[in-house]
C-alpha cells in the first residue's frame, strides 16, 4: 500500500510539474474582430506588402494606449528572413534582416489567458514560416494580412490555428497559399 501511495504521489508530482512546465493553467479566450477577408491566394499575394520566408528569432508582449483607459495588446515577434518571395515597396529588405511582426495573441498574466484574436496562433520560437504582410510604418513593423491567412508554417504538422476555427472561405485560401513556392 505504501508503495502504491509512493508512486502515485511521484506521479502526480511528474504530472504537475510538466503541466506547469508546459504553460498550461492558461484559460484561452479567442476575441473577435471584423477582418478584411480574401477569396483567393492570389488576392492575398497582391495585398501583400511584402512575402517572405522567416525563423522566429524571440517574442514579447506590447500594448498600445488607445485613450480614454483602453489598450490594443499584442505580441510583437522578431524574424530573421531566410527568403523573399515579393519585395516590398516601402523599404529595402535582404536575406539576413530582422523584422518586426506584429501577431494578434497575447497573454495577461495577472489573469492567466491567452486571447486569441480570431484563432491567430502565435508563431513558435525557432520555426519557419511563409509570412504574407502589411506594413504599418508609424509604427516599422509588419503584421500578417487577413491574420490567419497571412501565416503559414513551413511544417505541415504544425497546428495553425487555436480551437476549432471555422471559417471555410479562409481555409480554402490557406490551403491554396501552402501550395506556393
Amino acid at each position: 500500500m505504501k508503495r502504491i501511495l509512493s508512486f502515485s504521489f511521484v506521479v502526480l508530482l511528474l504530472l504537475s510539474g510538466l503541466f506547469l512546465y508546459n504553460g498550461k493553467g492558461y484559460d484561452h479566450v479567442i476575441d473577435s474582430a471584423k477582418l478584411v477577408s480574401y477569396s483567393s491566394a492570389d488576392e492575398v499575394v497582391e495585398n501583400s506588402d511584402l512575402v517572405v520566408v522567416v525563423k522566429k528569432l524571440s517574442d514579447e508582449s506590447v500594448s498600445y494606449d488607445l485613450g480614454d483607459n483602453h489598450f490594443d495588446n499584442f505580441t510583437l515577434s522578431k524574424v530573421e528572413i531566410k527568403k523573399i518571395i515579393k519585395p516590398s515597396e516601402n523599404k529595402i529588405l535582404s536575406k539576413g534582416d530582422v523584422i518586426e511582426i506584429l501577431e494578434s495573441e497575447w497573454v495577461d498574466e495577472e489573469a492567466k489567458v491567452v486571447h486569441h484574436l480570431e484563432n491567430y496562433k502565435k508563431m513558435e520560437k525557432g520555426k519557419s514560416y511563409t509570412l504574407y504582410l502589411g506594413y504599418n510604418e508609424e509604427v516599422d513593423n509588419y503584421y500578417p494580412i487577413g491574420l490567419v491567412c497571412g501565416k503559414i508554417p513551413s511544417d505541415a504538422n504544425e497546428k495553425m490555428f487555436y480551437g476549432d476555427f471555422q471559417n471555410t472561405q479562409a481555409l480554402d485560401v490557406v490551403e491554396e497559399l501552402k501550395k506556393i513556392k
